[in-house]
């Protein structure tokens, strides 16, 4: 299953190649096993899904490269950038006969003989036979993702658009008394919309969220809300998190199917003044903490010391995941450089009442920031109290082809 490569892909390959090699030299290894899905897909662009099967990339410190891959993977790895045909090795089915199994086809690298290090976030079942053999766990790739290069920023940026348009269709779909279930039709659509439109999408790079978390539930960012859960009073999320051909980013906003009262306003723009303050302080040099330190002291001085109305950090980064380093958070080390890609997402929590967080996908630049989302963030825009007849066919559709109404009725009400 031979891949073939755009040339941008493969410069990008070559550096990240590169740069490892350089960084295993530094750390006076001889070689380093990548074992994690992100990792081999960062050095190579393969995707696959190893379950109980797991998959290695050792890479020299003089630049070579081998795989051990289940021996049912040997040709689908075939499309993995810079490995060739003879150097990957192949493992029995598991659970294997005993002396072909992926531990002892691993020793026949000579792993055991040389000084190697391995994915500090390797499985234990993994880790514990690479220990054994001699190897030490060690965060060398995580390192080098942190600064996105141009062309990474590029595939972001177009997961960014895709979390954008989620958004707006939610809105779109969102009205009062709308089931969570009419929003969660935007995964679909966007889904669909993604596969349309990108030659070359990848289905098991390619993961998509996005629905409304309805008040009370969006006080709480990683329940789940349920399917015939309304919109009515309060504040509710349009949550967007989109991972396309491995590159992610997310888009969310607080919006209302009714009018916001006098309370609901004032805590909307008390995040919206805790979002100012975070962007103000977003351009190279600024350490992470310090940006979430003057979010956390102005929340503070608002009335809002209790952490379970505040409950996360003020951001995150993203690349091949939605969250990964850097972190915006107090307690964080890193610095802000150019090329790097955050969220900025303070948020305020009232549990059974609602939640107030806009987040947004924003890429540190030279001397400032450039915010890669740009979904309407106004209280007005975001304030949708209409209901059209569009809507209500739209929610008999849903409903009729979900079942919901059944659903509904069969639902035990607690006495």
């Amino acid at each position: 299953m031979k891949r073939s490569f755009h040339p941008m892909q493969v410069n990008e390959f070559k550096r990240r190649h590169d740069s490892l090699t350089q960084a295993i030299r530094k750390a006076g290894l001889d070689h380093f096993v990548a074992t994690t899905t992100d990792s081999i897909f960062y050095l190579t662009g393969a995707t696959f899904e190893p379950l109980e099967r797991p998959f290695f990339l050792i890479v020299g410190a003089d630049g070579s490269r081998r795989m051990l891959v289940p021996a049912l993977e040997l040709d689908h790895m075939a499309k993995a950038w810079g490995v060739d045909a003879g150097s990957v090795l192949t493992y029995r089915e598991f659970p294997a006969p005993t002396g072909q199994g992926w531990t002892e086809r691993l020793m026949e690298t000579k792993l055991s003989s040389s000084r190697f290090a391995f994915d500090d976030v390797t499985p234990w079942a993994v880790a514990r036979r690479l220990i054994d053999a001699g190897g030490s766990a060690h965060d060398l790739i995580g390192d080098l993702r942190l600064v996105k290069s141009d062309w990474e920023v590029s595939q972001i940026e177009r997961a960014a658009r895709y979390a954008d348009w989620g958004v707006n269709e939610i809105l779109r779909k969102a009205w009062n008394g709308a089931s969570v279930a009419e929003t969660y039709m935007a995964t679909r659509a966007l889904q669909s919309k993604i596969i349309r439109e990108v030659a070359d999408w990848d289905a098991l790079a390619t993961k998509i969220i996005a629905a409304a978390w309805p008040a009370p539930v969006s006080a709480e960012p990683h329940a789940v809300p349920r399917v015939t859960d309304r919109l009515r009073a309060g504040p509710h999320v349009a949550m967007v998190l989109t991972r396309v051909n491995g590159y992610a980013a997310e888009s969310e906003r607080t919006f209302f199917t009714q009018v916001p009262r006098q309370r609901e306003r004032e805590l909307f723009r008390t995040m919206e003044r805790a979002r100012e303050i975070a962007f103000g302080m977003v351009r190279p040099g600024v350490e992470c903490a310090a940006i979430d330190a003057a979010v956390n002291q102005f929340l503070d001085g608002a009335g809002f010391s209790n952490f379970q109305t505040r409950l996360h950090r003020c951001g995150h980064g993203f690349g091949l995941g939605n969250h990964e380093p850097p972190w915006v958070a107090e307690g964080s080390t890193h610095v802000l450089q150019p090329n790097m890609v955050i969220s900025i997402e303070p948020g305020l929590y009232e549990q059974g009442v609602g939640g107030y967080r806009h987040s947004d996908t924003v890429l540190v630049t030279t001397d400032s920031y450039r915010c890669l989302t740009q979904a309407p963030h106004d209280i007005s825009s975001l304030t949708l109290a209409r209901t059209t007849l569009r809507h209500r066919v739209n929610s008999w559709v849903v409903a009729k082809a979900l079942g919901l109404n059944e659903m509904s009725s069969k639902q035990v009400v607690p006495q």
